[in-house]
């Protein structure tokens, strides 16, 4: 068998091998904005575009996933609100938050998007 067979044969079966043991996942984003405004939420990856949602205050959306076994799941979202400019966090990324989270959930405020690690709570930049 030659080498080029043998490697096809081996990423075929790391492959399917990932999407047996591929670890689920979920990301919840609930708006925190403190006027009261409603924003739209549009999150997805490479493969996957999970639509537009429009959220009030306090009001949440959840989706979940399972991640892969090169360890490079990302999930994207953009956030706007009223007449603000496109702002985008990373929702979930795989090398960052495989052993952080499973079940990240996401707080929006203007100054960033927020979650809780190990109990503490953390803000990132827009993008």
């Amino acid at each position: 068998m030659s080498m080029l067979v043998k490697i096809v044969v081996l990423l075929c079966m790391l492959t399917l091998a990932s999407a047996w043991v591929a670890d689920p996942a979920s990301v919840e984003i609930t708006n925190h904005l403190e006027e009261n405004e409603i924003i739209n939420v549009h999150c997805k990856s490479k493969d996957d575009d999970l639509g537009f949602y429009r959220l009030s205050i306090n009001q949440s959306y959840k989706f979940s996933f399972g991640t892969n076994f090169f360890q490079n799941t990302l999930f994207f979202c953009s956030v706007q609100w009223g007449n603000a400019a496109l702002l985008y966090f990373d929702a979930y990324k795989q090398t960052r938050d495989n052993k952080i989270c499973t079940d990240c959930h996401w707080f929006i405020h203007k100054e960033g998007p927020c979650r809780e690690e190990s109990g503490i709570r953390k803000c990132y930049e827009w993008h």
